[in-house]
């Protein structure tokens, strides 16, 4: 006996579907008097954005770096506020390391703390550098050096001739090239040490907490 669909339209034998109206014509086709369609897979998670390690290809330790190292540069200009150079230099690496694993929420070792410190004291003494210079230019106080040496190598008794010449070298431009290298170099260890410790000591202290 052939089958009748409800439309009138005559099916085929084991039809499932209508060739008129395309109605299922069997039960597990139905689901809720609707066909059944295929489950949609989820979809798949987003995955965390991921850090790279500490250094100046992460974006947030180089803001992080940057703020602190900017909070303490400006510190070390402000008379008597200045004398505390080595507190806020240490301080900028300690903040740096609080700051960056608020920011995150992830966890730094006492390593990369070091790091983060190292890039923040970096930082301080290359703004440090700059604001400096802008003041020696504004206040020509290159001629001031000179002429405060000059006044105490008048002030030196004649018979030192060792100190005698020795402070005429540093008037001179060789000497003073000599003098600013030096000043550099042991100022810009002396703040990335400072900062380097205090970027450990903060990420050791976090840890704790």
């Amino acid at each position: 006996m052939a089958l009748i669909c409800s439309c009138g339209a005559e099916l085929p034998d084991h039809a499932r579907f209508c060739l008129s109206c395309g109605k299922p014509q069997r039960e597990n086709d139905f689901v809720g008097g609707m066909t059944a369609e295929e489950p949609v897979p989820p979809a798949p998670a987003l995955a965390p954005p991921v850090l790279s390690s500490v250094s100046f290809s992460n974006p947030i330790a180089v803001r992080v770096a940057l703020l602190c190292a900017s909070l303490s540069a400006l510190l070390n200009f402000i008379p008597l506020v200045s004398f505390g150079c080595c507190l806020w230099v240490s301080g900028a690496g300690f903040l740096a390391s609080v700051l960056y694993i608020r920011r995150t929420g992830l966890m730094l070792s006492v390593g990369d703390g070091a790091r983060l410190g190292g890039i923040t004291g970096l930082l301080t003494f290359v703004i440090g550098l700059v604001l400096t210079a802008f003041t020696l230019l504004a206040a020509r106080a290159g001629g001031g050096v000179r002429e405060a040496l000059r006044q105490s190598m008048e002030r030196i008794p004649a018979q030192d001739a060792v100190t005698r010449q020795m402070v005429e070298f540093l008037t001179s431009s060789a000497g003073l090239a000599v003098v600013l290298l030096s000043y550099v170099v042991l100022g810009l260890l002396l703040i990335v040490s400072l900062a380097t410790a205090g970027g450990a000591l903060g990420a050791k202290v976090m840890e704790k907490d």
